[in-house]
């Protein structure tokens, strides 16, 4: 499933790990947005960080 995230928090460490634990590409757009593919289970874990870390703005699958 193809996601949009956008980063709300301007911690790089944080994005870091994130990117890191989940398989997310390392780029950023300088609107701080990521796209990425990812399965079910990733994205449910994603979305815990909503709203404090990061959006998920759209998905695709």
């Amino acid at each position: 499933m193809k996601v949009t995230i956008y980063w709300v928090t301007r911690d790089w460490n944080l994005i870091r790990r994130i990117r890191g634990k989940y398989g997310l590409p390392q780029y950023m757009t300088l609107n701080g947005i990521t796209e990425a593919e990812v399965d079910e289970e990733t994205l449910a874990a994603l979305k815990k960080g909503e709203p404090e870390y990061l959006i998920i703005r759209k998905t695709e699958k």
